[in-house]
């Protein structure tokens, strides 16, 4: 190299740890040694509590008249089926925002957490400016799902009691279970699914109304960074009376 260019190499060398020498030169990098998904434990076990129930016998035993041709057990049968669904949908979702997965497609529609940071920090500089903002609502409104494992927990609690209830209306390898019993659970695994969606979708929605503001913000803010061609095409040419009235009196 030139002895300039050595120079600025000298002048401003990149600090890199040991640690993360140690890991390029090892190569194969993979997130999931710096990121872990705090949900994705509580998902695995309500997941698991939902496929044992799906796997009730008299749910499946054509001699169990009451629950094989019930309205109650089919019900209940979909909306677990539905729950295992959203679960999956869940834990990707928390995969993304967490780190653990890197997502590479769907990233203006869908949270990851290297763009949901990146978005959240300029969200964050403009609703400061126009809203005074001074929280982190624009960064972690696009991952509510990271904080509800707990909710999960309490929920595969549920999932625990309602398969002693199916359990212990077994006699004889037939259920007795009442209509009433039978709804409560479906109820119950209704509200689960509800709020496992809820959250994720919520996020969803988030991110894509970010992308939007910041957008807006873009295609508005342009117009305090014209050049003298722009200008004049503006004030003399393609710009609304509207247009030129606002940047006269900004």
């Amino acid at each position: 190299m030139s002895p300039q260019a050595e120079a600025y190499l000298n002048a401003a060398p990149l600090v890199i740890p040991d640690w993360q020498k140690n890991d390029m030169a090892n190569g194969n990098i993979v997130m999931t040694n710096y990121y872990k998904n705090p949900t994705a434990n509580a998902c695995a076990n309500l997941s698991s509590n939902a496929s044992t129930m799906l796997a009730f016998t008299p749910f499946t035993d054509t001699a169990n008249l009451f629950l094989y041709a019930s309205v109650g057990a089919n019900n209940l049968i979909a909306n677990l089926n539905n729950l295992v669904i959203e679960i999956n949908a869940f834990k990707l979702h928390t995969d993304n925002v967490s780190g653990v997965y890197t997502m590479t497609s769907n990233t203006d529609t869908i949270p990851s957490l290297d763009h949901a940071t990146s978005i959240g920090n300029q969200l964050l500089r403009v609703l400061s400016t126009t809203d005074g903002v001074a929280n982190t609502v624009p960064l972690l409104g696009n991952m509510t799902s990271l904080f509800i494992a707990n909710d999960i927990i309490s929920y595969t609690t549920t999932m625990n009691s309602n398969m002693i209830t199916l359990n212990n209306s077994v006699s004889g390898g037939i259920s007795n279970i009442s209509n009433s019993a039978i709804n409560l659970i479906i109820s119950n695994v209704q509200t689960m699914n509800n709020y496992i969606a809820l959250r994720r979708t919520s996020d969803w929605a988030f991110y894509t109304r970010s992308i939007q503001i910041l957008d807006d913000y873009n295609k508005v803010s342009k117009f305090d960074s014209m050049g003298n061609t722009q200008t004049y095409l503006v004030n003399n040419l393609i710009g609304t009376d509207r247009l030129k009235n606002n940047l006269a009196n900004q």
